[in-house]
């Protein structure tokens, strides 16, 4: 059912969508996230989720996503609004004219320690929004089952994570893990390894034995691993630099460790 056109920001629907990108605990308390953007809301129907409202200016109901709009079920609210007030809406300085609050719960942590993992990720106190989203891009891409996150990290669920991860969010679970150093115990007895990136590490990583169950620590942007969640890993390894650089964006260094697991495991080696 298409609604009449808005254009305050008393709206209920405007209020709600505002409240949800602004605040990481009410999205927590309700269930839902507020995404921005054809690709994130194609990306989150591919994944079978329905969004509970779509929100879109006249151009983008009237044009390129008329489509998108008419493949919707009913039971879908969709609001069209004026341009000034999807601006207010907006994270970005190009607007892309179409928003939507969608149903999603974070999944609980301990909901992993019955599950075979054999690829998986843990983000310790990773705080750059832009590289949280590029991380978990990449584990979505590189096919690794979970990716936890400590206390303290950036919200993965946030708008700017949301949108570096071009809908990669929707593809693997990522979850919270209160007591780091508890999860990270459960896994070794169910005989994952811990491995932790650590630019002072003895072993190359390409020496390591990735082709077992792994779940590889990547530490904060500035601090590293903790000393505790290092302590707790079976092995640890650095990525050689050259040119006097000490260590590599957390990012790019979680990329280099995930696909030497793939490569491993493909080749045999």
């Amino acid at each position: 059912m298409t609604h009449p056109p808005i254009s305050s920001p008393d709206n209920p629907l405007i209020k709600e969508y505002l409240r949800l990108k602004r605040s990481r605990k009410y999205r927590r308390s309700a269930g839902k996230l507020a995404v921005e953007g054809p690709n994130l809301l194609e990306q989150a129907l591919a994944a079978g989720l329905l969004p509970e409202a779509v929100i879109y200016t006249v151009d983008y109901g009237c044009g390129k996503g008329a489509p998108l709009l008419s493949a919707l079920p009913g039971s879908v609210k969709q609001v069209q609004v004026s341009k000034p007030l999807f601006a207010k809406l907006t994270a970005t300085e190009t607007p892309q004219e179409v928003a939507a609050l969608i149903p999603f719960q974070e999944p609980d942590h301990a909901q992993f320690f019955s599950v075979p993992l054999s690829l998986a990720l843990f983000l310790d106190r990773l705080q750059d929004p832009g590289n949280m989203g590029t991380v978990l891009r990449t584990a979505a891409a590189a096919g690794a089952e979970a990716v936890f996150y400590s206390p303290g990290s950036a919200d993965p669920f946030s708008a700017k994570v949301l949108r570096s991860t071009a809908g990669a969010i929707f593809n693997i679970p990522v979850a919270m893990a209160r007591e780091p150093l508890k999860l990270l115990r459960e896994f070794k007895r169910a005989g994952i390894q811990i491995a932790a990136a650590a630019p002072s590490a003895q072993h190359y990583y390409w020496s390591a034995d990735f082709s077992r169950p792994t779940l590889f620590i990547i530490g904060n942007e500035k601090g590293g691993i903790s000393p505790e969640l290092s302590a707790a890993a079976d092995i640890s390894v650095n990525i050689p630099l050259t040119g006097g650089q000490g260590s590599l964006n957390a990012a790019v260094a979680a990329a280099v460790l995930i696909f030497e697991a793939i490569r491993q495991r493909r080749s045999g080696s």
